[in-house]
């Protein structure tokens, strides 16, 4: 390039005078973070006017800058990086007076955007783009097992990462804005997608239900999913995080009430979100009233019941005793299936029943031995009857009362034998 001028003074001297002017060089590379040379960037250097003095696209050599003067500033310029590089900032530098080589740097570094699940794990198929503050799209791409190198950014400038398309059962991020800095190290973005999960449970127990036939709608009245519970939490696919959903149950299970609508929010936290809706079970008071079988009257006193899984009376769910002031004893919040009634102790003065009453609560209603209870007052009554134990028949009577006749006899005529005895020992004096 162009030397500085050079100032000399002819000598009045008979010796041939040297005079030499030194052209240096001043060259640039194009590198990565890792100083390696970086391929296919178009690059232009401007003079303070804005004139262009040389462009060239970089390859693996320096590139040696025409045009230029010592003593002189210029801006090196980075018109289109290569793909996968962030566009650098310009820089200004001067062209010294110092005869030596002279070396300018301009360093691309990588934004990388990585797509994962709340435990880190890369995520495929996500579509996502990348976007400048106006709503160009600079890059867009499908996320992979490893990290996306952005293609188009500048240093400074800001930009915001949107998720056009989640995949599978995973929530729609939130966008994320960002800003390029100016920093010669690889930037790193993480977009996480999250899991919203349904869980049905049995508002008694806690344990999840199956067969409730359940939606997800979103604010507009659109099906976002539907499905039948199972034993597993379900994983809703379609929502997007900050959005409000309303759960409803379209169908209860079997045995079970519907449940009323639950409103949801997803929210832009990085964990899994559940929404639990909680069935309340169908349950029936069953109530058993002791019964004289002769008299026919309800019989007042202590007695127990037990209630069991199985016909055989082994598998005990429960042992009731009786309330002795009304004569009944009460299995209270049975679920819809079939149950077996014997008794365990029977009333004073009863003989003990072997009678096993089976009783079924269907959605058709509750069943003693196949035939329907009525119900009165939210409770199911049925009657269970016991006999008295027998005293000595009539004839039993009639013996004891000839002994105590004959006893009677005996003893009188003892008494008239004394009497006859007395008067004749009282006539022989």
């Amino acid at each position: 390039f162009k030397a500085t001028s050079i100032t000399f003074k002819v000598e009045n001297t008979k010796e041939v005078q040297h005079v030499q002017m030194k052209d240096k060089i001043v060259d640039m590379s194009k590198v990565d973070i890792g100083g390696e040379e970086v391929e296919g960037a178009e690059i232009k250097v401007f003079d303070e006017d804005g004139n262009i003095v040389d462009e060239w696209t970089s390859s693996k050599e320096e590139h040696k800058i025409n045009g230029l003067e010592e003593g002189k500033k210029y801006t090196l310029h980075e018109e289109v990086a290569p793909d996968g590089f962030v566009k650098a900032t310009d820089v200004e530098f001067e062209v010294t007076t110092d005869k030596e080589n002279q070396h300018i740097e301009l360093i691309d570094k990588v934004v990388e955007i990585s797509k994962e699940d709340i435990a880190g794990k890369e995520i495929e198929g996500a579509k996502l783009q990348v976007l400048d503050k106006d709503g160009n799209v600079i890059d867009e791409w499908t996320s992979t097992k490893e990290p996306h190198k952005v293609t188009g950014l500048t240093e400074g400038e800001t930009y915001r990462l949107h998720e056009e398309v989640a995949i599978g059962d995973y929530v729609k991020a939130s966008d994320i804005e960002f800003k390029v800095t100016t920093d010669k190290e690889t930037e790193k973005h993480i977009m996480i997608d999250k899991l919203v999960e349904i869980v049905k449970t049995d508002l008694v127990t806690g344990e999840e239900i199956e067969g409730a036939e359940l939606q997800v709608i979103d604010e507009e009245g659109n099906i976002v999913d539907e499905w039948t519970s199972t034993k597993e939490p379900h994983k809703v696919p379609g929502l997007e995080e900050g959005k409000k959903y309303t759960l409803i149950e379209k169908t209860a299970p079997y045995g079970y009430e519907l449940t009323e609508k639950i409103e949801f929010e997803v929210t832009t936290d990085k964990e899994t979100q559940k929404v639990e809706m909680k069935d309340m079970p169908i349950l029936k008071d069953i109530q058993l009233t002791k019964i004289d079988s002769k008299s026919k009257e309800v019989i007042k006193e202590k007695f127990t019941f037990g209630l069991y899984k199985d016909e055989e009376c082994k598998e005990l769910i429960m042992q009731v005793d009786s309330d002795k002031e009304n004569g009944t004893i009460l299995f209270d919040d049975l679920r819809y299936g079939i149950y077996y009634v014997k008794e365990i102790t029977a009333p004073k003065g009863y003989n003990k029943s072997d009678k096993i009453i089976k009783i079924e609560i269907n959605d058709k209603g509750v069943f003693a031995d196949d035939k329907e209870i009525e119900e009165k007052e939210n409770i199911y009554n049925f009657e269970f009857e016991n006999a008295p134990i027998e005293t000595p028949n009539t004839g039993d009577e009639s013996h004891i009362k000839l002994i105590a006749g004959i006893m009677i006899l005996s003893i009188l005529g003892i008494i008239l034998l004394a009497i006859k005895l007395y008067k004749k020992n009282k006539d022989n004096k």
